[in-house]
């Protein structure tokens, strides 16, 4: 995922971009709405008045539970989707993308290659070559 170039045309080709930002946001945003839940249910449950902490979470507990794994599971899910992705073979369009970019640099295409090759030869690619190669995406 650290990998992936947020380039703004790539937006429209790659959903990987779309969920890049997604994940980025989503690795600020939810830690503090976990800590807001584990707060919220001590809360209600009395756990500021002096209750001890087990008979303040008492039977919000299972309620509890499922909405912070249910938190941690999203991001979860996108480095998964993100490993899913990376393992894929490329499609016919991809692959003669993927082979002219590598004619353009000078390196030898692999034989069947996947997203994370395509995405190592457009990485070098844009460092190296002007972003009108872009456009023929």
């Amino acid at each position: 995922m650290k990998k992936w170039p947020l380039e703004p045309l790539l937006n429209p080709v790659f959903k990987e971009n779309r969920v890049k930002i997604a994940m980025l946001r989503a690795n600020l945003i939810l830690p503090p709405f976990i800590v807001f839940i584990l707060f919220w249910a001590i809360f209600l449950g009395g756990g500021f008045k002096g209750i001890p902490l087990l008979f303040a979470l008492g039977s919000n507990f299972p309620i509890v539970i499922c909405c912070v794994l249910f938190l941690l599971m999203m991001p979860l899910q996108g480095y998964y989707w993100f490993y899913k992705r990376a393992v894929t073979p490329l499609n016919k369009k991809q692959t003669l993308i993927y082979n002219d970019l590598c004619k353009k640099l000078d390196r030898i295409p692999t034989v069947n290659p996947l997203m994370k090759d395509f995405e190592d030869v457009l990485i070098e690619a844009l460092k190296k070559l002007d972003k009108e190669f872009l456009e023929q995406l």
